[in-house]
């Protein structure tokens, strides 16, 4: 115990906190007025942008619709605070890349012929993490806290659950490390209860035990983090936005920022929403210019909250409301079928684009037989155009859904057409295309050693060095499946392996399942029977499980033009096995072109291409047949098919295929709502006449030797 005397005697240390003095500070010392370059604001801005600019004071709420110069608009609305005599360190300038800005801080300074410095000009994450470092202590943080990256998130959060004792402890399954760091991140963003997460997006998960077993790892997630002074991107976000309820914190920080831009506000989520909101409603002024435009809102399944846009002018009193309609992109008629398209939705601002440039060409929709015939016309056509004049680069296939590239991918690969994959990877990359593709590497080679090593990291329980001693055991047997799928072999060449009774069970009773199985069977009928035993693994490891069934689904439909599986693998291994995941370029190395872009809708918002092809416009596909039924789901997807509309300068084509394969058949499909609804003038219905200029000639009955042995035999 430590005397009264020692006590006294103990140094007294003086506290001081930044924060509480740095305004009176900063009020003495008087910011040099900066010189900037005139503006001809009236010749450079169209009279809607002009409006906007020359406004600039209280809550605005600014739609901009597609393709209508609104970073030209959020540019000019800087240089004109600047120049008039606003500090740039009173500037708040939000996006949602740090590139974009950047490259409008560059474009202000294009214009003013000086950088403007201060400007707190970011993502919200990055514009936080500024102003947690400033009150780092108010949050009880040291402000040499680290920010961990996805990678270190996602690490620390697989600690968390080890501590747990999950795979001890829970029978049933549980979420990877990187869905129990999503499921903890919507529940942030979205202001959402992990109950209400696991039944919006992940209802396989939905079990009482699994719910709260997830609730004692986030409590040694958060526990870490602290100990260890780390913060993930999310905290950045949960401090700022407490440290905006410090009353005296969201007055000193109204102070210091006078006027707050935000751009696409119709991507915010709940949190960002309520930071911007407890910053302006403490500024005299609440000078908050929200820009964005509602129909062009797709990204619901990220967490963005649509009504963050359409409750604005109900949220900011005397709230002014600007809509910039001129359409510097496409040609007219490309504008008019968007207009026609988009008036459909009953939930948004209305609008009605209108043109800058000339008259040209309708839109195409295009009828064609099924989606072989779709993907031949994409090519050929893509073929006709670039002979005409057009770059490759300047045309874009654009993708509601990743299964509806495979067939596109394939004609596109056999006319040796050069493209660039921006959904994410090139079909046959994808993690559950190979996943299945092993199964059927191993039904075909029992002794297949990279197929067995990929099936045993989808097995739980199974770690890499089980499955190396798994693969030397069964590559000495005459009967690899058979002797893989035995209890008893199985503990007999795994002594002294840290492999659990689990592990084995799991092993044996998933291995069971490709017994039945042989070369000569067809190959679509043996997909089908295994995309059961595979969607339990895509459930635990994927948010996006469904989607990942439908490419399963669609591969096991492109497999029936094979007899078998080993003819199947065999035309794989031919003709796509050298399929690279990002770029995929033409083999004649004469050809040295920018390659045509393959997107998906969501991956092209805010790019621009001469020529766009719009592939699946037919029931169940696009829309997609999930959300029948779910009015607002529908016009999500409206807006989605808008986005993709837009995209389009010169040329757009919709396609629509009127047959489908499906498991069992080919089926009759109708157009799309979204080409039904439409009026007639808006396009050009157009069909598809495959012709040859050679002479017909009798068709061969074998199209390869082994076809003509089988026929002789």
């Amino acid at each position: 115990m430590v005397s009264e005397k020692n006590k006294n005697a103990e140094e007294y240390v003086f506290e001081f906190y930044d924060e509480d003095y740095a305004e009176s500070l900063e009020e003495k010392i008087p910011e040099k007025k900066e010189e900037y370059n005139e503006v001809d604001f009236e010749s450079d801005l169209n009279e809607e942008q002009l409006e906007v600019v020359n406004k600039i004071s209280g809550p605005m709420l600014v739609i901009a619709g597609a393709g209508s110069g609104k970073t030209r608009t959020i540019v000019y609305s800087v240089a004109k605070l600047l120049l008039l005599g606003v500090k740039p360190s009173q500037i708040m300038l939000v996006t949602f890349t740090n590139k974009a800005a950047n490259e409008m801080i560059k474009r202000v300074e294009s214009l003013l012929g000086k950088r403007p410095k201060g400007i707190w000009a970011g993502t919200f994450h990055s514009i936080a993490n500024r102003f947690l470092r400033m009150y780092a202590k108010t949050m009880g943080l040291k402000p040499n806290y680290i920010i961990m990256d996805e990678t270190d998130s996602k690490g620390l959060m697989k600690l968390a659950i080890g501590q747990a004792k999950v795979k001890e402890e829970l029978e049933e399954r549980f979420p990877t490390a990187a869905m129990c760091k999503d499921i903890l991140s919507y529940s942030i963003n979205c202001n959402k209860k992990v109950r209400e997460v696991i039944q919006w997006k992940y209802n396989q998960f939905d079990s009482e035990p699994v719910i709260l077993k997830l609730q004692e790892v986030y409590k040694i997630y958060r526990k870490k983090k602290a100990d260890d002074n780390l913060v993930d991107f999310d905290d950045l976000l949960v401090f700022w936005n407490k440290l905006l309820d410090e009353r005296f914190v969201a007055k000193l920080v109204a102070k210091r920022i006078k006027y707050i831009l935000v751009d696409e506000y119709q991507d915010t989520n709940y949190i960002q929403d309520q930071i911007i909101y407890k910053i302006a409603k403490e500024n005299p002024e609440h000078n908050v210019m929200a820009v964005g435009d509602d129909a062009q809102s797709i990204y619901a399944f990220r967490g963005a909250n649509y009504e963050n846009i359409l409750k604005f002018e109900k949220r900011y009193k005397d709230c002014n409301r600007y809509t910039i309609t001129y359409n510097y992109r496409s040609i007219p008629q490309i504008l008019e079928l968007a207009n026609n398209s988009i008036k459909h939705n009953k939930k948004q601002y209305q609008k009605k684009m209108k043109a800058t440039r000339q008259n040209s060409i309708k839109p195409y929709q295009v009828n064609v037989g099924d989606d072989w015939d779709q993907a031949r016309f994409i090519a050929n056509q893509i073929l006709k155009l670039r002979a005409d004049g057009f770059e490759l680069n300047e045309m874009a296939i654009l993708i509601r859904a990743g299964s509806h590239s495979m067939r596109v991918e394939m004609e596109l690969r056999t006319k040796n057409i050069p493209y660039e994959v921006r959904a994410g990877v090139a079909f046959f990359e994808k993690a559950h295309i190979k996943d299945m593709l092993a199964h059927l590497k191993v039904i075909e080679n029992h002794y297949d050693e990279i197929s067995w090593m990929r099936i045993f990291s989808i097995i739980p329980g199974i770690g890499t060095k089980s499955a190396i001693k798994l693969f030397e055991a069964i590559s000495k047997t005459n009967y690899p499946i058979q002797n893989i799928s035995s209890k008893f072999f199985i503990e007999e060449n795994l002594k002294g392996s840290k492999i659990s009774k689990m592990g084995i069970k799991n092993l044996v009773s998933y291995t069971k399942n490709l017994l039945s199985f042989s070369p000569e069977d067809k190959a679509d009928e043996v997909i089908k029977d295994l995309i059961p035993i595979l969607e339990d693994h895509l459930k635990a490891k994927f948010e996006n499980w469904q989607d990942r069934l439908d490419d399963l689904i669609q591969l096991s439909i492109y497999a029936k033009n094979f007899p078998s599986v080993q003819k199947f693998l065999e035309n794989l291994s031919l003709n796509y096995s050298n399929l690279e995941s990002k770029t995929i370029i033409a083999e004649n190395p004469q050809i040295d072109e920018k390659p045509l872009i393959l997107s998906t809708i969501h991956r092209a918002k805010g790019l621009e291409w001469r020529i766009v092809f719009i592939p699946m416009l037919c029931e169940n596909f696009f829309p997609s047949s999930r959300v029948i039924g779910d009015p607002e789901a529908i016009e999500e997807e409206r807006r989605v098919f808008y986005v993709a509309i837009t995209r389009a300068k010169d040329e757009l084509y919709l396609i629509s295929p009127s047959i489908i394969q499906t498991f069992r058949e080919s089926q009759l499909v109708k157009v799309s709502q979204f080409i039904s609804e439409l009026n007639e003038k808006v396009y050009q219905k157009s069909s598809v006449d495959f012709k040859s200029k050679k002479k017909k000639v009798k068709k061969a009955s074998f199209t390869s030797a082994y076809d003509l042995v089988e026929n002789n035999s």
